[in-house]
């Protein structure tokens, strides 16, 4: 792939992308200091911001899955400004 017609700072920007890991899996992203530490401010949010409380459960109702969701932010010029870690539920309606 050819970046000759790309201006300088999106050259950058997409040399950035390429270079930079996204973690797909739980188990990937436990063996990564940075996806840990993201993690760890994940949580520290949630709980800051009383996202949950604990409850008792009612009989027969099920509880809905939630799942980690990793992406590896870049500024405007195309430089990692951070890695990002979201808790987030699955889909169901």
């Amino acid at each position: 792939m050819s970046s000759k017609k790309l201006s300088k700072s999106y050259a950058n920007f997409v040399s950035q992308l390429s270079t930079a890991f996204t973690s797909s899996s739980l188990q990937e992203a436990l063996v990564d200091s940075r996806w840990i530490q993201a993690m760890k401010t994940e949580m520290e949010a949630l709980e800051k911001n009383d996202t949950w409380e604990h409850v008792t459960f009612p009989d027969g109702k099920s509880t809905v899955g939630c799942r980690w969701v990793f992406t590896v932010k870049h500024k405007a010029d195309g430089s990692m400004e951070s890695y990002k870690a979201r808790l987030v539920t699955k889909g169901y309606t």
